[in-house]
């Protein structure tokens, strides 16, 4: 047998193999399903079933402030994987702003972690050329909190993960949960794939 006949088989299967990259619709079907984290479609799904909950419980009509004025506390990442929770945060902000439902006050934020701080110092040096040392503090109408939980198991080569998105809103006037909503998603398989 010639070289060139198992060479020549073998490079075809590996360049058949492989895939040049694409651009994928962030919303379709096709993006990669993974078992080891939570995907940017696990993200959208938990973002839009929390906005959608707040949204329909009327909370948000009844502030004081119109569009009502809410302060981000704090969301934890309990998963056994490293992830940034503004990738849930940001979804729910940018939904609720541009439906017009809520505004998001910079004042007061949990371990000074501004997420302006170049309009922060704008805002000072505004104060500082109108003489005013001091900004009345205007307190947000509610905070919005959460935790990030999940949950995995097997049984014989299937994997099974659950991720528990879990969101609060407190009345910041009252000190007490006016809305809170959980969200489970949960993926199955032995291996990742394309597609869900």
């Amino acid at each position: 047998m010639h070289r060139t006949s198992i060479i020549v088989p073998a490079l075809l299967a590996l360049i058949a193999g492989c895939q040049n990259a694409q651009y994928q619709d962030p919303q379709g079907t096709t993006l990669i399903v993974s078992l080891n984290k939570v995907d940017i479609q696990d993200f959208a799904s938990a973002a839009d079933a929390m906005v959608n909950s707040m949204v329909e419980a009327g909370v948000l009509a009844k502030a004081a402030h119109q569009p009502a004025l809410l302060g981000i506390s704090k969301v934890e990442n309990r998963t056994d994987t490293q992830f940034d929770t503004d990738e849930l945060v940001k979804k729910i902000r940018v939904a609720l702003l541009k439906g017009g439902r809520a505004q998001v006050t910079q004042q007061l934020t949990l371990g000074n972690a501004k997420e302006d701080p170049l309009g922060d110092q704008a805002n000072q040096m505004k104060r500082f050329q109108d003489g005013t040392d001091r900004q009345p503090i205007e307190l947000p109408d509610f905070t919005l909190s959460g935790k990030i939980l999940f949950d995995r198991t097997k049984a014989g080569s299937t994997r099974q993960v659950a991720y528990i998105f879990q969101m609060s809103l407190v009345d910041t006037a009252t000190n007490r949960v006016v809305w809170e909503d959980e969200k489970t998603i949960v993926k199955q398989g032995n291996q990742n794939q394309v597609g869900f």
